[in-house]
C-alpha cells in the first residue's frame, strides 16, 4: 500500500518487472512526519530525495528580514529535494518541513546511484523526474515575474486543489508572494466577485 503511488508513477515512464518493484521497495525508507517537523534545515548537506505518499511538504528560505519565503509545495505523488546540495555536496540554502502530518518515502543518493547500476533503465525515470522539476521551477519563476497575485493564486488552486484548505493561509500567501493581510483582502474581493475557485 505505501509503495503503490510511487510504483504507479514510475510505471507510467518505465515498465517495471516484479523483481524491479521488489528492489525499489527494498531501497526506499518510509517515514512519518508530524506537522512542522523538519526534513532538512538551512546549512545542512542534503543526501536524499523525498517522495510524498500523503500530506504535504514545504520548501522555503528565510529572507534578509527573517521572513519565510515559500518556494515549493510537494503534495501526494511529488518529489522534493535540494538537488544542488545533493549533487555538489554544498550546504543547503533551504528548509524542507512538513506543512501537515505527512508520510514519505526516502531515496538516498547512494541507493539511487546503486539502483541505476543494477537496473540502468531507472536512469530514464530519474532523468525525466529531474526534467519535470526544472520545467515546474522555470514556470514558477515566469509566473512570479509575469502574473498578478490573483493569477498566481488561481494557478496555485489549479495545481494544488487539495492544498488550498489544508495548508496554512500564511504559507499560501508567501508562496504567491504577498503578505497574509493582502492575501486575506484579495481572497475576500475575489469571493465577492465570484472569481474564487
Amino acid at each position: 500500500m505505501m509503495f503503490d503511488k510511487i510504483l504507479e508513477k514510475i510505471s507510467k515512464i518505465i515498465p517495471l518487472s516484479k523483481e524491479e518493484k521488489e528492489y525499489l521497495k527494498s531501497i526506499l525508507k518510509f517515514k512519518k512526519l508530524n506537522k512542522r517537523e523538519f526534513l532538512l534545515k538551512q546549512g545542512e548537506i542534503e543526501d536524499s530525495y523525498y517522495f510524498v505518499i500523503s500530506g504535504c511538504l514545504r520548501s522555503y528560505i528565510n529572507d534578509k528580514k527573517g521572513m519565510e519565503q515559500v518556494l515549493q509545495f510537494s503534495s501526494q505523488g511529488w518529489w522534493i529535494a535540494d538537488n544542488e546540495s545533493i549533487l555538489l555536496g554544498k550546504p543547503t540554502k533551504f528548509n524542507i518541513v512538513a506543512a501537515v502530518d505527512s508520510e514519505i518515502l526516502i531515496l538516498s543518493k547512494p541507493a539511487k546511484e546503486e539502483s541505476t547500476k543494477k537496473f540502468p533503465k531507472f536512469a530514464k525515470y530519474y532523468n525525466e523526474s529531474l526534467e519535470r522539476s526544472v520545467i515546474f521551477l522555470r514556470n514558477r519563476l515566469n509566473e512570479i515575474l509575469n502574473s498578478s497575485a490573483e493569477e498566481r493564486y488561481m494557478d496555485f488552486c489549479k495545481k494544488f486543489p487539495e492544498l488550498k484548505n489544508l495548508v496554512s493561509q500564511k504559507h499560501i500567501a508567501s508562496y504567491i508572494g504577498v503578505t497574509p493581510e493582502f492575501f486575506s483582502a484579495m481572497k475576500k474581493k475575489m469571493k465577492e466577485e465570484k472569481r474564487i475557485l
